[in-house]
């Protein structure tokens, strides 16, 4: 099923784009592009692909920026110590290690202060503030926070430590009484371009210092830039195409070190391999703890030092990838839960989760279900949660928490994110409050939508169309790397890849496809009938072979009801996906859940409750009634295993065979029931049969039951053996159970939706 839905851009006629191909001597498939985005002329073109340093801003346009320099300045000048204050994420390491790259080069000996997440939270902290103080500080200069420190500036102003702000974060109402705020869209600032990360901020501020653009840096206000997600247009797609260019060249040891031991090639690095490979090994430092290291690593000179703090980074990043994992699944199986399925929000709570990475596991939760999410840490004591939320486009989750603020003890945030602490008494009313807003503003919301620039013809995918298509990049904010949509004739060799066997990949018409985070949809992809897939193009080199690769945002399948996961034997590999496992026996899915680990809850078919989505029935039911029931309560598809015992469907015993039971049973004199195994050894029948046998052979009175002794009755009245209740229900369970094991998927499906 796809998670979007998908929107077609007004598409150029083919007039248009040949004449806009000749005009802008580009092949049609990149003028189709160029038209659609509005780039139209040589001009604007030239400038679109060639970056050059002329194309940025004045940096005193910027709100402030002559006090904050002259500021900077005079305490060069009498040698007072200077503190830069930070933050713990990429934008703000790189930030940090700009600007005291700047400094440096002016004569300062800054010193760096990165807040801890957990003891000093984010931006100006009053503790940390006077301590600065106390030890010598005449001038913090913020990067990437102070807007919103009012309260905290203003007292270090009072008590004679001045601040100078540089900030580009949403502004408050009212702002602090600082030496100076340098941020691009400060109200009483006209400043060309207002979208700037805190990184290209500070690399305003280094260029006013140093009276140029500090090319030096550049790399580092590119890495800002891309992790922080602002618009790539204007200055920032300059600052990120050269800077790109400065880390391909390998010219910052800490970066080619941090590569290194990502093996990562610098060569073949993009805002792709920034965004995925090294803003988030970077931001592993401060999710986990102490983020100052970062900034060391992003401003050393020395080789060993670097391959040491990259390591480093490296194995943090490692650990946050597993803690992520780990959450992401045991919040998964929480959300999946009866009374979370009904729900339009989540607010999922439990102990011994790491806090750092709670908005990785919200966002993972959003992304798979479609619903605003609080994802909290229960403290030791069991008194308090603190986490963070994250929302979707048409959910304003600041504000459905806004009138039960009063109930947490820290809240703050915005429409697509928050954090916070809440007494754990309380969080009913919060789950409460987000439900209350959900009711309306989500009644009639349907799928995000997902723009997709045109169809791919078969002769479109060619690896000389996606290298014309790097021409448009860095894609991001105000950029998008363009969707396309493809309907294959051909999909093959479908298969799970990673060492979670999270991801998937395929081929579609011959060319390579990755699918990140869907390797659960193996079997309805194996299943499908038909498949329209949306893709952006992407590269592969394997033994110095490149080649074409597409890349999945979403897909649509034409499914059958049925998705056929039936294997021999039980085999982990059905277990792992988030699907919600069905069991017709207790005793059975307690010794499956035993045997495996399950990637989504387990209940009884008796249990379920209505509609239930992605569900997988794991067992036998014992009669076709019990299957109608379950099938009554699922939502189609329904995933299938129908695991079972050998033993468990083993024939009813022939004529002759219940004739050597009873035999047996008469010359015995009365029989402990405790020994059956050794009469269905003697009597050649295994064991199930000995005491089926004995059941049909009570039912019809042909012997009789006292404590653990089976009596041979003497004169029985004679009936047939298939006119026994137990033999008609075990014949009726065979026969259904052949069914269920060995039809084709087909039959299987008609089997399982019938009225």
């Amino acid at each position: 099923m796809a998670h979007y839905d998908w929107t077609m851009i007004a598409q150029p006629d083919a007039k248009q784009v040949a004449d806009l191909a000749e005009k802008l001597a580009v092949p049609p498939f990149l003028a189709r592009l160029l038209q659609q985005r509005g780039i139209v002329d040589p001009d604007a073109w030239a400038r679109f692909i060639n970056p050059s340093v002329t194309g940025l801003h004045d940096p005193f346009l910027l709100h402030d920026m002559d006090k904050a320099v002259a500021r900077i300045q005079q305490a060069i000048a009498n040698n007072e110590k200077i503190t830069i204050y930070g933050d713990y994420d990429v934008d703000g390491l790189t930030a940090s290690s700009i600007m005291k790259e700047a400094l440096e080069a002016v004569g300062a000996e800054p010193e760096v202060f990165i807040p801890d997440r957990f003891a000093d939270g984010y931006g100006p902290n009053p503790a940390v503030y006077k301590y600065l103080q106390s030890n010598g500080t005449k001038l913090v200069v913020t990067v990437d926070n102070g807007v919103a420190g009012k309260a905290v500036i203003d007292d270090a102003m009072a008590a004679g430590m001045d601040v100078v702000v540089t900030d580009h974060h949403e502004l408050p109402d009212e702002l602090p009484e600082a030496v100076a705020v340098v941020h691009p869209r400060h109200p009483d600032g006209d400043y060309p371009f207002g979208d700037l990360s805190g990184a290209g901020v500070a690399f305003k501020v280094a260029t006013a210092l140093l009276d140029e653009p500090p090319m030096d840096s550049i790399d580092l206000a590119a890495l800002g830039t891309i992790c922080d997600l602002v618009s790539l247009t204007d200055e920032n797609r300059i600052i990120v195409q050269l800077g790109l260019q400065q880390i391909r060249s390998g010219a910052r040891v800490g970066l080619t070190a941090l590569l290194d031991a990502a093996s990562i090639d610098p060569t073949t690095v993009d805002e792709q391999t920034v965004g995925f490979g090294i803003g988030p090994r970077l931001n592993a430092l401060g999710r986990l703890g102490d983020a100052n290291p970062g900034v060391t690593l992003l401003t050393t000179f020395d080789d060993e030092e670097a391959a040491r703090l990259a390591a480093n980074v490296n194995a943090r990043n490692t650990e946050r990838q597993g803690l992520v994992k780990k959450i992401t699944k045991e919040a998964m199986a929480i959300a999946q839960q009866p009374n979370n399925l009904a729900a339009k929000t989540l607010v999922i709570a439990n102990s011994g989760w790491h806090e750092g990475v709670l908005g990785i596991v919200a966002s993972h939760i959003v992304e798979a279900t479609g619903k605003p999410t609080l994802v909290l840490n229960i403290a030791k004591d069991g008194q308090s949660a603190k986490g963070s939320g994250r929302s979707v486009p048409d959910y304003h989750l600041f504000k459905s928490l806004q009138p039960v603020r009063d109930e947490m003890t820290h809240f703050g945030g915005h429409a697509m994110a928050v954090g916070l602490t809440v007494p754990t008494a309380n969080i009913p009313k919060l789950h409460a409050a987000m439900e209350q807003l959900a009711q309306t503003v989500l009644a009639d919301v349907g799928k995000p939508q997902l723009a997709i620039t045109a169809r791919l013809d078969p002769a479109d995918l060619t690896l000389a169309n996606y290298q014309v298509l790097r021409q448009l990049a860095p894609f991001g904010q105000g950029n998008p790397e363009p969707v396309f949509s493809l309907r294959p004739k051909r999909v093959e060799g479908i298969r799970q890849i990673g060492q979670g066997k999270d991801h998937l990949k395929f081929s579609a018409d011959g060319v390579d496809v990755i699918a990140f985070g869907l390797g659960d949809q193996a079997d309805a992809l194996q299943a499908a009938q038909q498949v329209k897939l949306a893709v952006t193009l992407d590269q592969n080199t394997w033994q110095n072979r490149t080649s074409l690769q597409l890349r999945l945002n979403d897909m649509t399948i034409s499914a059958p009801n049925v998705i056929d996961m039936r294997l021999p034997q039980p085999s982990a590999e059905q277990f792992r996906g988030a699907y919600t496992y069905v069991f017709f026996s207790a005793k059975t899915m307690a010794k499956l859940t035993r045997r495996f680990q399950f990637g989504g809850p387990t209940v009884l078919a008796k249990d379920l409750g209505q509609d239930t989505p992605n569900a997988v029935l794991v067992d036998l039911p014992q009669s076709h009634a019990q299957l109608q029931a379950a099938m009554a309560h699922v939502q189609l598809p329904v995933r299938v295993v129908f695991a079972a015992d050998p033993a468990e469907i083993v024939a009813i015993p022939q004529r002759e065979e219940f004739g050597r039971v009873l035999v047996y049973l008469r010359k015995a004199g009365p029989y402990d029931k405790h020994h059956l195994p050794a009469l269905a050894a003697a009597v050649h029948v295994t064991v199930v049969q000995a005491i089926f046998a004995v059941q049909v052979f009570f039912e019809l009175g042909f012997v009789t039951i006292d404590g653990a002794l089976i009596h041979v009755s003497e004169h029985p009245v004679k009936a047939a053996l298939d006119s026994a209740t137990a033999y008609q229900q075990r014949d009726a369970f065979l026969k259904l159970a052949k069914h269920l094991l060995h039809d084709d998927r087909a039959s299987l499906e008609a089997l399982l939706t019938q009225p």
